[in-house]
């Protein structure tokens, strides 16, 4: 019936004629983001590796829009089955989750998630608040999951790695410091950066992104139109994936120089 009406279906492959980033690219610049403004923030040691990791994966968060992309496919019919609401709702693949107010409203999602867990931790005597937990352990599991899937780590086992990664980081709570002075929980950040990654990932290819959508459907671009790359070519393979590696690289160097010198652990300030 979805096929007959021209309906995208959650197991459907993705589109070969919408122009995207590879998701290995979005991830990429996902946890470029989260440390290349480490210090401002700032973070180190554990923390760090752990909000990098859930910035990788929020890095393909706003593709949840598309029912066959990589974080669709994280845990099968599940997200790709929720990835098809996201599509009708946001008005396809690269409209609503590919504009500003889409960065909004995934932000205050995370934000009211990162926000229900502080509190249960804070009340942590209180047997009640463990749903608290909840909201958070599944935002966490998916970017954990999808990130790794991204970036090929784990391989077949790669989505099992990633929820107990997320429970991991629950149980610690290495999740659970705000990380500005406007006490924002550090999973609403990343999800802020990943996403932001995402969408001038995006505007460096020729459609551009809607910013301005619903209200204009006009796709702004960061680059002039004949310079603009085309995915999985040239471009991205051989310029666009080493200067993303190679910019993590240099910043995980020098956020992690200070601990290599001085023996320091690291961790939140």
């Amino acid at each position: 019936e979805c096929r007959r009406r021209g309906l995208a279906w959650p197991l459907d492959p993705p589109n070969p004629r919408e122009p995207a980033m590879l998701g290995h690219d979005h991830a990429l610049s996902g946890a470029l983001a989260f440390v290349a403004v480490a210090p401002l923030l700032p973070v180190s040691g554990t923390q760090l590796a752990v909000a990098a990791t859930l910035t990788a994966g929020a890095g393909i968060l706003p593709d949840l829009d598309e029912p066959g992309s990589t974080i669709a496919r994280t845990f099968g019919f599940l997200t790709g089955a929720f990835a098809w609401i996201v599509h009708q709702l946001s008005g396809g693949h690269r409209k609503g989750t590919h504009s500003l107010l889409g960065l909004a409203l995934l932000t205050i999602v995370a934000l009211w998630a990162g926000s229900w867990q502080q509190s249960a931790s804070a009340n942590v005597h209180h047997g009640e608040l463990w749903w608290h937990l909840v909201p958070a352990g599944l935002i966490m599991a998916l970017l954990f999951s999808a990130g790794l899937r991204a970036l090929y780590i784990g391989g077949h086992h790669g989505d099992l790695f990633g929820i107990a990664l997320a429970v991991l980081v629950l149980w610690k709570g290495w999740d659970l410091v705000e990380v500005t002075p406007w006490h924002v929980p550090v999973l609403a950040v990343s999800v802020a950066l990943g996403a932001l990654a995402h969408l001038a990932g995006d505007m460096l290819t020729h459609d551009g992104c809607p910013l301005l959508y619903p209200v204009s459907r006009y796709e702004f671009g960061l680059l002039p139109e004949p310079i603009r790359i085309t995915t999985n070519k040239l471009a991205e393979r051989w310029v666009i994936s080493p200067l993303l590696l190679a910019g993590l690289a240099y910043f995980v160097y020098r956020d992690a120089a200070p601990a290599l010198t001085t023996g320091a652990s690291g961790g939140w300030p």
